[in-house]
């Protein structure tokens, strides 16, 4: 099994682009992964850079509904014609950043909500196959105190605490080795 990070918030390497939120790819014997495409089309160019072949991911993953890890998501339904892209179904709820100095939209973009026949929307627990799992609705999280306090989730003309229901985790198993995303 292989991870490479395509888009994080360093780099090593200058010549790679960074940004607040995530993409990274994992190879194993069978999938070919993208997991997040962080907060713009950059990842592209940090996976030529890297030497992956984006076009040849079959399967992709969407941890969450927030922009820095969906903001590049039209660019890559651009750049892979058939992949499908399990995201749980509250990944396409209303989520804001919301503090005294007004409300921010941090959700998924617009533009890849139009493409709706490529995403497979996620419940509790997706089996993909025998290797690959999806998981989400981790009830016990005690965030850090001011840890994500400014995120909310529009329901029914109100703010309301993110409560990351939206969340999902992979499970990739190949032989006797099991990662959690």
């Amino acid at each position: 099994m292989k991870i490479v990070t395509l888009m994080e918030n360093t780099a090593a390497d200058p010549a790679l682009a960074c940004g607040h939120g995530l993409s990274l790819y994992v190879e194993t014997a069978e999938h070919r992964i993208l997991f997040d495409m962080g907060p713009d089309d950059r990842f592209l160019d940090n996976a030529r850079r890297l030497g992956v072949d984006l076009a040849a991911v079959d399967t992709a993953v969407l941890s969450h509904g927030h922009y820095d890890h969906a903001g590049g998501l039209a660019a890559f339904l651009s750049a892979n014609d058939h992949a499908m892209v399990y995201v749980s179904r509250h990944a396409f709820d209303d989520y804001y950043a919301v503090s005294d100095g007004g409300e921010r939209f941090i959700g998924v973009p617009e533009a890849p909500r139009r493409q709706m026949e490529r995403f497979v929307l996620c419940g509790e627990e997706t089996v993909i196959d025998g290797t690959l799992r999806l998981f989400s609705h981790v009830e016990s999280r005690d965030y850090p105190s001011g840890a994500n306090g400014t995120l909310r989730r529009r329901e029914g003309g109100e703010y309301v605490a993110d409560d990351f229901r939206h969340e999902q985790s992979l499970i990739v198993t190949e032989g006797d080795t099991t990662v959690v995303v």
